[in-house]
C-alpha cells in the first residue's frame, strides 16, 4: 500500500496558524528590507521657525490635513480660510501633489493588494472609500512617506504667516552610507547676525543624530542576522507533527 499523508481537523487548524505566521513572517523580512533602503542615508536640516507644534503623528489625520489642500490651483478658498500668504500657495500644492506621488509609488508594486488603475486618492469623506483608505495606511512606506509630509506641513503651518523666510533651510548636512558627507549652506546664512551659533547647533545635531543612526543600523542589522540564524536552523518551518501518517 503507498504511503500517503493526512491532515486531520485539528492539525489543519494547526497548519494554518503556522501559515498565518509565515505571512507574517514574510511580511516583516519585505516591510524590514524597505526601512532599510530608506535608511541608507542621513538628513541633518537646520531652520528657523517662529514655533513648533507639539501634534503627534496620526496616519489618518495626517492624510486629512494634506488630502484636504486642493488640488487645483486655481481653488484659493481652502487659503483664505487659513490666512496663507499667496506667495506659499505653491507649497501646499506641492504636498498634495507628493500625496499623490506616494500613493502612485505604492501602487507600483505588485507584491501589494491595492489596486486602482486610475490612481485616485481615497477620499477620507466617502464611507465607499474608508476599506481602500485602511489599506492604505496600513503600508508600511506609504506610512513613512506620510509622516514626512506631515513635518513639511507642519513646518509650513508653524510659520509667522507675515514673514515669507521663516522656512528657509540654512544648513543641510547628508551622510551616505558609502561614506559621501554632503553640506549645503543657504547663502542668506552668511548675513545671519548669529551665523556662528546657527552653525554649531547644526554640527551638534549631525553629531548627535550620526550617533543615532549608527545605533539604529546597528540594531537593525541585528535584527536581520538573528532572523537569517533562525531561518537557517529550521524553528520558521513547519513542525514535522503537523503532519500524520497513518501507516506508521
Amino acid at each position: 500500500m503507498p504511503d500517503s499523508t493526512e491532515i486531520t481537523p485539528t492539525q489543519s487548524g494547526q497548519l494554518g496558524q503556522v501559515s498565518s505566521l509565515q505571512r507574517r513572517f514574510s511580511d516583516f523580512v519585505v516591510g524590514l528590507g524597505e526601512v532599510l533602503t530608506d535608511m541608507t542615508a542621513l538628513e541633518v536640516n537646520t531652520m528657523i521657525v517662529s514655533q513648533i507644534t507639539g501634534s503627534k503623528f496620526v496616519p489618518q489625520e495626517a492624510y486629512r490635513y494634506i488630502y484636504d489642500i486642493p488640488e487645483n490651483e486655481g481653488d484659493e478658498q481652502y487659503f483664505y480660510q487659513r490666512q496663507i500668504p499667496p506667495a506659499l500657495y505653491h507649497r501646499y500644492h506641492g504636498l498634495r501633489r507628493k500625496l499623490l506621488m506616494e500613493y502612485r509609488q505604492v501602487l507600483s508594486n505588485p507584491t501589494n493588494d491595492l489596486f486602482d488603475p486610475q490612481e485616485r486618492l481615497p477620499n477620507p469623506d466617502d464611507p465607499s472609500d474608508e476599506d481602500k483608505l485602511q489599506n492604505l495606511l496600513s503600508n508600511g512606506r506609504f506610512l513613512r512617506g506620510l509622516r514626512k509630509l506631515q513635518e513639511l506641513k507642519s513646518a509650513l503651518d508653524s510659520q509667522d504667516l507675515k514673514s515669507e523666510s521663516t522656512d528657509i533651510i540654512y544648513a543641510q548636512t547628508v551622510m551616505q552610507l558609502d561614506g559621501d558627507i554632503i553640506n549645503r549652506y543657504h547663502e542668506k546664512l552668511l548675513d545671519f547676525d548669529q551665523k556662528e551659533l546657527l552653525i554649531q547647533i547644526h554640527n551638534e545635531g549631525v553629531n548627535s543624530g550620526e550617533r543615532q543612526w549608527r545605533g539604529l543600523l546597528e540594531f537593525m542589522v541585528e535584527i536581520v542576522q538573528n532572523i537569517l540564524e533562525k531561518s537557517t536552523d529550521g524553528r520558521f518551518r513547519l513542525p514535522a507533527a503537523t503532519f500524520v501518517n497513518p501507516n506508521r
